[in-house]
Parts: structure tokens; C-alpha cells; sequence
């Protein structure tokens, strides 16, 4: 996906916020948030003979909510970011760099815990389109390996914990784990669901950063 797409993407997410949110400014207040949110991934892949989460990566977002109940603790979250995910395979016989670049879609159902909204929790799928994919075997870049991954991971499944220290910063964790393969091709590989879902599967703990406005 070209930078300019991504960026218009960006633009009219946040336009589309900025009318929502004048039109019922009025009615109810605090009926959309707005959130920036960053940090580190923690990554490995699922069926790819590596094990641990030694693969460090990053992320950055931003995302709105609305409410779905009277009380605006019950809500619903779209997000649009960026998250590096991946693996690194070290043993005595491989060295192995695998560096995934997506552009994410998270959509969430989420729950404040408290009414001062401090504690949030939220569960939903993330999907993703795979931007840039770079591999290095042996501290060489591997070309046919960087192209062994789909273009799509399309049902990555995630959960989320929130907690604001204030009114405008917080941190948050997240855990991912991809439902369907995300490799064209697999030596070897594990399942999800039924056997016939065989192959890799981006998993990730992500902990960061949030600023709300």
C-alpha cells in the first residue's frame, strides 16, 4: 500500500470523527473519543520452528470509539495503524530475520470497567494488509522467503486492556494471533481451527502508550 493512500486513509478517518463528533456535541457529550496510541510488538510466528516472543517490533495507531449503551460504557472501536510483526528463528543450524510491515484495521467491542473511564477492556479482530515483508537468512536478505507471505491477514483475532494514569495518557496491552495462514508456502506448520488451516500465524503481545483528547 502506497504512503499516499495511507495517508488519505488517515485524512478521512479523522475527518469523519470531526463531523460525528460536531454534529452530536450537542446531544451527548463524550459520544466519540479520539486516541493516538504506540509502542512495542513482541512477536513470533506460529509454525515457523521458532519459539518466544524474541522478535521486537513496533506500532503506532489511531483510533475512534462510539458509544453502544446509555451509560457510554459499553463501546465500539475502529482503528487504523501501522504494526511490525514477525520472527526470529536462531539455531544452530538458522538465522533468520522475518520483518512483516502492516497496515491494520482493528474493530472492537470494548467496556469501561469504571465510570471515571480509567480501566478499559476490548476484544474484536484486526485485519490487515501486508505493506512491506524483508527476510534475512544468515544476515543476507533472503528474496524468496520475503515473498513467501499473503497480502492479506484477514482474521487476526486481539485483546485489549487500557488504563489511564490521567485524563489524557494511558497505557495499554494487547495480545494477536492470526486464525488463517499468512504463508504462501510451508515447509513445515502448525493449525488453527481445523488441520485443513495449516501453515503460519502472526502472534504478538504489544504494550505502548496512549494519549486521548
Amino acid at each position: 500500500m502506497k504512503t499516499k493512500h495511507i495517508l488519505l486513509i488517515l485524512i478521512l478517518l479523522t475527518a469523519a470523527y470531526t463531523s460525528e463528533a460536531q454534529k452530536r456535541r450537542g446531544a451527548h457529550s463524550r459520544v466519540f473519543d479520539l486516541e493516538l496510541r504506540g509502542g512495542l510488538n513482541f512477536c513470533q510466528i506460529d509454525g515457523d520452528a521458532s519459539g518466544g516472543y524474541n522478535k521486537i517490533g513496533y506500532h503506532g495507531g489511531i483510533n475512534t470509539s462510539f458509544a453502544l449503551s446509555d451509560d457510554a460504557n459499553w463501546r465500539f472501536v475502529v482503528e487504523l495503524g501501522l504494526t511490525q510483526k514477525g520472527s526470529h528463528i536462531n539455531n544452530s543450524s538458522l538465522n533468520r530475520q522475518i520483518s512483516l510491515l502492516y497496515v491494520e484495521v482493528p474493530l472492537m467491542l470494548a467496556y469501561d470497567l469504571t465510570d471515571s473511564k480509567q480501566l478499559r477492556i476490548a476484544a474484536g479482530v484486526a485485519p490487515a494488509i501486508l505493506a512491506k515483508a524483508k527476510v534475512n537468512t544468515d544476515r543476507a536478505y533472503d528474496a524468496l522467503h520475503s515473498d513467501n507471505y499473503k497480502r492479506l491477514d484477514a482474521l487476526p483475532v486481539c485483546f485489549s486492556l487500557r488504563y489511564r494514569f490521567s485524563e489524557h495518557i494511558g497505557a495499554d496491552l494487547r495480545y494477536y494471533n492470526s486464525m488463517l495462514n499468512i504463508a504462501k508456502e510451508n515447509g513445515s506448520g502448525t493449525y488453527r481451527i481445523s488441520r485443513n488451516n495449516k501453515g503460519q500465524f502472526n502472534n504478538l503481545l504489544q504494550a505502548g502508550l496512549t494519549i486521548d483528547f
